[in-house]
């Protein structure tokens, strides 16, 4: 649950990180602004859904900016983000408590940075993020921008999403994905059925 309701004051400043995200996050294929939107709407829904008190202003923060590295390189994006936030955060009316929480936060979210989620808005934003890749919605979202032959991104793509939801933290993540991971493995099963049918119409294919 969160621990209190956002001052006025803070709200504003949520907008200003609002704006720099969104402006920052126009060019992106299928980590763009509808992506935070989802992952910070997921954030909400899974703080006001545990009994540990979570502070609005260091989950929301980190919510939104926890891609803001890949506006710089897919490649270690965690600890870019990191240091993105670090200026931007330091502009802002934040103590330095909550600006070393929210960077916490935006490393610790993905596995590419080598640091595994401990706190409670860490381990909030890591499993929003999660839930944004299952689905229809989000096989396709991430098929995009891949580089590669149709099969090799397939396969190596699928089979990472497979393992998502079994690494959600808390009880009511894995509530709200549940539906969602049936969704995405009946369409990697039949994804599947499909590569694995072309790949035997080409070995059996008789040649004049």
């Amino acid at each position: 649950m969160f621990s209190r309701t956002l001052t006025t004051e803070e709200r504003q400043v949520l907008k200003k990180i609002e704006a720099f995200v969104k402006e920052k996050h126009a060019p992106m294929d299928c980590h763009d602004y509808s992506h935070v939107l989802q992952v910070a709407e997921f954030t909400v829904e899974i703080a006001n859904n545990i009994e540990e008190e979570v502070d609005p202003m260091v989950v929301i923060c980190g919510a939104l900016l926890h891609d803001i590295g890949r506006t710089i390189s897919d490649e270690m994006h965690g600890l870019i983000g990191g240091s993105i936030a670090r200026e931007l955060l330091g502009s802002l009316p934040l103590s330095h408590e909550q600006i070393n929480r929210i960077i916490r936060v935006i490393v610790r979210h993905t596995p590419s940075s080598h640091v595994p989620p401990e706190s409670v808005e860490e381990k909030i934003v890591y499993d929003a993020d999660g839930l944004d890749r299952l689905g229809a919605m989000g096989l396709v979202r991430g098929f995009m921008g891949k580089k590669g032959g149709m099969v090799e991104i397939l396969e190596m793509y699928m089979s990472k999403r497979l393992k998502d939801y079994d690494q959600l933290f808390f009880p009511i993540s894995r509530s709200i994905g549940k539906g969602l991971d049936t969704e995405m493995r009946k369409l990697i099963s039949l994804f599947t059925r499909r590569l694995n049918e072309r790949k035997q119409r080409v070995e059996e294919l008789t040649l004049p």
